[in-house]
């Protein structure tokens, strides 16, 4: 009798552990679809753009290559999609103040998400006419765009490509943006558009890019100036205020006493006499030195 009942509960057991009967769905070739999309408007053509993280439809990561299917309510489009990391965008000229529809399938290999949902927008002839003009500068604090002043707003747009990016790094009512988030030897790209107060853009002015690079000396050390202590003598200074300053380099006489900038503000002088002439640069991260202190 026990046999018995063993064999019963053990076929108990591997039936209700079977793939049909299992705790968890079965895996999926199919994409996840398209989410969400935005549209928006530049003078005369629309914008679409979007933010896709490559995943299946049962949420597993993707890490096979995929593309994008775009359809409008009558077919499909074939549009050249540009990418910048998961971002992706496209324009679309229209020709009539009507609803235009887009939906989306992402295509892969082996398989197709199902359609997204419509994401629709009613574009107006009614955007502004005048195309941005600005003037580029290299200064201290960073990149300074220019342009002439004007009742509207003012998108600044940003890129490390030459690309028409279609997300705004700042969006203001001035006449100049100052970038402040550069790099030393990086190409930065940007173009600007004047939008309305219905939120519809300009054409878009031309793209103008720049390589940043740090030309301005730091701010000088200040004060500085002889101390003895037991028997030794000190060079001291108050550092400078530049905060990109790396450190410091001593000239005693017109030579050097380091080749290698120094980060301290107190240095022994082991045979100073009186008469000699110190010079103390700050030199920043870039290697520009700033104007002397001098001590006498």
């Amino acid at each position: 009798m026990k046999k018995v009942y063993k064999l019963i509960l053990s076929l108990i057991i591997t039936t209700s552990c079977g793939v049909k009967g299992g705790p968890y769905p079965p895996f999926t070739d199919a994409p996840e679809t398209v989410k969400k999309a935005y549209i928006k408007q530049q003078d005369g053509e629309i914008v679409v753009y979007w933010n896709y993280i490559p995943r299946y439809a049962d949420g597993r990561k993707m890490n096979e290559k995929y593309r994008f299917e775009v359809y409008s309510l009558e077919h499909r489009i074939i549009k050249d999609i540009k990418q910048s990391g998961n971002l992706y965008w496209f324009r679309f000229p229209f020709s009539q103040e009507k609803e235009y529809c887009f939906r989306f399938k992402v295509v892969t290999k082996k398989s197709r998400s199902s359609f997204s949902k419509y994401f629709c927008y009613i574009p107006t002839f009614n955007y502004p006419k005048t195309k941005p003009q600005f003037e580029i500068f290299i200064v201290k604090e960073g990149i300074k765009l220019k342009w002439d002043s004007n009742t509207m707003k003012t998108n600044i747009y940003k890129s490390l490509k030459r690309e028409y990016y279609p997300i705004p790094v700042k969006v203001l009512k001035d006449n100049y943006y100052v970038d402040k988030q550069v790099r030393e030897g990086v190409r930065y790209c940007y173009y600007v558009t004047y939008e309305n107060k219905n939120g519809v853009e300009s054409f878009p002015s031309d793209i103008k890019c720049r390589i940043y690079k740090d030309i301005f000396p730091p701010e000088p050390p200040k004060n500085p100036k002889i101390i003895k202590k037991d028997n030794k003598t000190y060079l001291v200074w108050t550092e400078s205020s530049s905060k990109d300053v790396i450190g410091y380099i001593i000239e005693i006489n017109g030579k050097p006493i380091n080749k290698v900038p120094i980060k301290t503000y107190i240095l022994q002088i082991p045979d100073y006499k009186k008469g000699i002439e110190v010079k103390i640069y700050a030199v920043d991260k870039s290697g520009n030195r700033s104007s002397p202190a001098i001590l006498k």
